[in-house]
């Protein structure tokens, strides 16, 4: 699946059963090492196979610069005192 951590599923688990992430635009995640919840984000809210975890996380920060209208509405800020690779559209 290419998630970072566990967590996601829960999130995943938690947004199918609550609907938590139905409606958002924006988001901050604080505290976002090692990424996994901002994937799931990215994910939910883009809704394209292009959000989803890949293996060139790291090159896909780069990818959403050069897309960065598609997501005008949308955005993810992810926020930590860890280095974290990129996600694209975070």
């Amino acid at each position: 699946v290419g998630f970072r951590a566990r967590s996601a599923f829960k999130l995943l688990q938690l947004d199918e059963e609550y609907r938590l992430l139905e409606g958002v635009e924006r988001a901050v995640d604080l505290c976002a090492a090692p990424g996994s919840w901002s994937q799931v984000l990215a994910s939910r809210l883009y809704e394209t196979d292009d959000a989803k975890p890949t293996a060139g996380d790291a090159a896909a920060g780069e990818a959403a610069d050069t897309n960065a209208t598609q997501y005008e509405k949308e955005k993810i800020v992810a926020v930590d005192l860890q280095e974290m690779a990129p996600i694209q559209g975070v």
